[in-house]
């Protein structure tokens, strides 16, 4: 079946791009790289050779080629020649021997094609297994000129495989309607137009970068620069060498951009239209500083793999953009629904469902999750949020990664707002910690700005102002790092095993006598021997009912009251002293003083 692409008849999305590619002619930059630019005709002709080398290198029609491509001038031309007549599989060209063996086992591609640089890894894996392997060093003024047709439009033109945070990661298929499907939505959201180029800062293994980043602006006729893993000075630079008009990231990237232009006082000169975020939430504080800096509006998005990527989008002014949302639907049908499926009123929070042409067919060899995730016509994206009455989506979290915290439910989503809310923290992620009685506790990890010097405790306090008591994190670490996936998304349902080592620190001995009092009487609620005045109740076992007759057994020992939430706020004997000494009598910790002195003595 044929369809019209701008005067061409075409028979699938790679043939549209290729379409789009030779009306940029041979003289436009299409792709541009530090190693030169190359023409939409150029890149059109490497494209279709390449295509049919891997025909001839043994990789029948249709079938799977997996592609670890380093560089990203090679993982493009690998990604959009595979798609053109078979399956791409693009793989992270960082994983290791075992991962690699792990993903072409579940794989089983026809031919890997090794982009040079390719590591050590990738080599001893494909070596292992026997596979089939075409490498571009080889590939330099070979020709082939055998005709070849290309995908249908129901033909699977790409598999990803999902993050695999809670399970064994899933294969995606995703067919040449869903990619020119989701592409057409991106360019339709975001105006795209043959002028507008955009700066890659995206991994081109994951659906964000090869959708948004990559295909959505060739298809609009406009160019695109390459300039490998993100860096903040090479990003800053590539801004202004080669004025791109937009660019897309995930919140990482827009967080550790923003911190280093403010950081070295310099806005670099220019062309940027708009900026777009997706694959998680970007902090309302860091949109701001984002648009003030460069005078670009800044539009979230979402999307997800088994959606071939956009789902919402907020619109470009002057549409009305609803900040803390995802905007409105972009191409596909969102609802709201209930456990059984049922759709819920505007307002109210529960399962966010879709339907559309990006929508995946469904997970290869994985019937179990097909049963799962789609329900009642729909794809069950995993997500949690609610709709206004005008349609904007607002996501309150993955249902997976809600915590409940002795039957309270937390959005650690919420929990990262009201942190990044906060003067003087750069970036901060919450998450579960197992809890012998509550069987989740929340804490939370943070960077510091440059030159502050906020303490947990501090943090601990303003949140108190901004949230219920229940969502405050029971302890906060200061870290240098807060680790992110190959993708740059944060994995939160492993961010424990990732960071208890920032929460574990040596019991520090009381420093007076109500700090000993409390440490000893917190210790003997808890059935403990001994505990620090740094060791927090919570983590310790503690909970509301053990904390609500410890409050009882501390009022009426100190002389001073002792209200139950005050050990939500002030979790250890060194916070609860510094709380509690102000309000207590100098006779009253006098009295203290003398009976520890007078215990120890008689120890």
């Amino acid at each position: 079946m044929l369809f019209e692409f701008r005067g061409t008849l075409v028979k699938n999305f790679g043939q549209q791009l290729i379409a789009a590619l030779r009306q940029k002619g041979a003289e436009a930059a299409l792709i541009c790289t530090e190693r030169g630019d190359q023409s939409g005709d150029q890149f059109a002709d490497q494209l279709l050779c390449l295509s049919r080398q891997m025909i001839a290198a043994g990789a029948a029609e249709g079938s799977r080629v997996a592609l670890i491509a380093p560089q990203p001038e090679e993982a493009v031309r690998g990604f959009l020649a595979s798609m053109h007549s078979h399956t791409a599989a693009p793989l992270n060209p960082d994983y290791t021997t075992d991962e690699f063996l792990f993903y072409l086992q579940d794989l089983r591609p026809s031919l890997v094609l090794l982009g040079q640089g390719a590591s050590a890894a990738a080599e001893a894996a494909v070596a292992q297994m026997g596979l089939n392997t075409l490498r571009f060093a080889d590939l330099a003024g070979a020709e082939f000129a055998s005709e070849h047709a290309p995908a249908a439009l129901d033909d699977v033109a790409m598999i990803l495989h999902t993050s695999g945070t809670t399970a064994r990661p899933k294969m995606v298929a995703l067919t040449q309607a869903n990619l020119a499907a989701s592409c057409a939505n991106i360019a339709a959201s975001l105006s795209l137009q043959a002028k507008d180029r955009s700066l890659c800062a995206m991994p081109l293994f994951h659906i964000h970068g090869l959708m948004a980043s990559l295909c959505a602006p060739l298809l609009s006729g406009g160019s695109v620069v390459l300039t490998g893993k993100f860096n903040p000075v090479s990003f800053t630079d590539a801004l202004s060498r080669y004025q791109p008009t937009w660019y897309s990231a995930v919140p990482t990237i827009h967080l550790a951009l923003i911190n280093h232009l403010e950081g070295i006082g310099q806005i670099p000169n220019h062309s940027l239209r708009l900026i777009r975020s997706s694959s998680a939430s970007l902090p309302p504080s860091v949109i701001a500083r984002l648009e003030t800096t460069f005078g670009a509006p800044l539009i979230e998005a979402y999307g997800m793999t088994e959606a071939s990527h956009q789902i919402a989008a907020n619109p470009l002014p002057p549409a009305q953009r609803k900040p803390g949302t995802v905007g409105p639907a972009s191409g596909t049908e969102i609802d709201v629904v209930d456990d059984a499926g049922t759709p819920l009123a505007a307002g109210v929070t529960g399962h966010v469902v879709i339907r559309g042409a990006g929508v995946t067919p469904g997970y290869i060899d994985h019937p179990e999750a097909n049963a799962e995730g789609f329900r009642g016509g729909s794809f069950w994206t995993g997500d949690l949020g609610f709709l206004d009455p005008e349609g904007y989506l607002t996501l309150t979290g993955r249902s997976k990664e809600q915590i409940n915290r002795g039957g309270q439910k937390i959005s650690p989503r919420e929990v990262d707002e009201a942190l990044m809310d906060i003067a003087g923290i750069a970036d901060a992620v919450a998450f579960a910690m197992p809890h012998d009685s509550l069987g989740e506790d929340l804490v939370a990890a943070v960077i510091l700005q440059r030159g502050q010097a906020l303490s947990a405790q501090d943090i601990r306090l303003r949140l108190f102002e901004r949230l219920a008591d229940y969502k405050v994190p029971s302890q906060i670490a200061v870290v240098d790092h807060i680790p992110v996936g190959a993708t740059g998304k944060r994995q939160r349902l492993q961010m424990w095993s990732a960071l208890k080592g920032a929460f574990a620190v040596a019991p520090q001995p009381p420093r007076d006598a109500l700090e000993f009092i409390l440490c000893e009487f917190t210790a003997e609620a808890l059935g403990l021997e001994e505990i620090g005045r740094d060791d927090n109740f919570f983590n310790l076992g503690g909970n509301s009912i053990i904390g609500f007759q410890l409050s009882i057994t501390l009022g009426g020992l100190l002389g001073c009251h002792v209200v139950p939430s005050a050990l939500f706020r002030f979790p250890t004997a060194e916070a609860l002293a510094d709380h509690l000494r102000p309000q207590m009598s100098k006779d009253n910790l006098d009295r203290l003083e003398a009976a520890v002195q007078d215990s120890a003595e008689d120890a």
